[in-house]
């Protein structure tokens, strides 16, 4: 990814198709983006592992707070970002098909949800929610994918692959705690840690 020069030129040119075709600072919001949603999902799983493990008592709201102030925060800042700087889509073909790719995975997301939770719910077996982390995961590692066989840069397929293990990794351990770990941490590794890199490498173009 360094070329001769020792210059990190080769993977700024990717970063800025990846995300517009040009500029920093959509691809800096992206990376902000999966900065803040894979902190905010790795701190909930990591910290009900924790109170797990160590048979933490806490009252029912503080429970309650912990499972959907994550998903409240992150919503809020992702239409707090696309108000104050818009959503577009732009860039060349290879851009636009990699952008397509995430936004398909993450409306596709929002159909699971209206699957399994229903299914969940009405069977009074939460099991059957756990498989949808496992398929979410999945479908992250295919658009990371997708994404590879475009620009065929290597840290994107061990991205691609890390996102595809862990979906693996959580169909085995339903039922386990350590299914709770495993998330926390592909959630760190596979979506903030990339979040921090192209963060950091869009300060680079400046």
């Amino acid at each position: 990814m360094i070329d001769g020069k020792g210059t990190l030129e080769p993977d700024l040119e990717f970063l800025r198709a990846l995300v517009d075709g040009g500029g920093n600072k959509t691809q800096y919001l992206t990376g902000h983006a999966f900065v803040v949603g894979g902190s905010l999902y790795a701190f909930q799983c990591i910290a009900n592992w924790l109170l797990i493990i160590f048979a933490l008592n806490m009252p029912g709201p503080a429970w309650l707070v912990l499972h959907i102030l994550p998903t409240v925060i992150f919503i809020v800042y992702c239409i707090w970002q696309g108000m104050r700087y818009g959503i577009g889509n732009t860039g060349n073909a290879t851009s636009r098909a990699i952008t397509a790719a995430f936004q398909a995975a993450g409306v596709t997301n929002l159909a699971l949800i209206l699957i399994f939770a229903p299914a969940a719910i009405a069977r009074n077996d939460f099991t059957i929610w756990l498989f949808h982390p496992a398929i979410v995961f999945a479908l992250q590692g295919a658009a990371w994918l997708t994404a590879f066989q475009l620009r065929r840069r290597v840290w994107l397929l061990g991205v691609a692959l890390g996102w595809m293990a862990s979906a693996i990794a959580l169909g085995l351990l339903i039922g386990s705690l350590t299914y709770l770990l495993v998330a926390g941490l592909a959630l760190f590794f596979f979506m903030t840690v990339p979040g921090i890199v192209m963060m950091r490498l869009s300060k680079k173009q400046d």
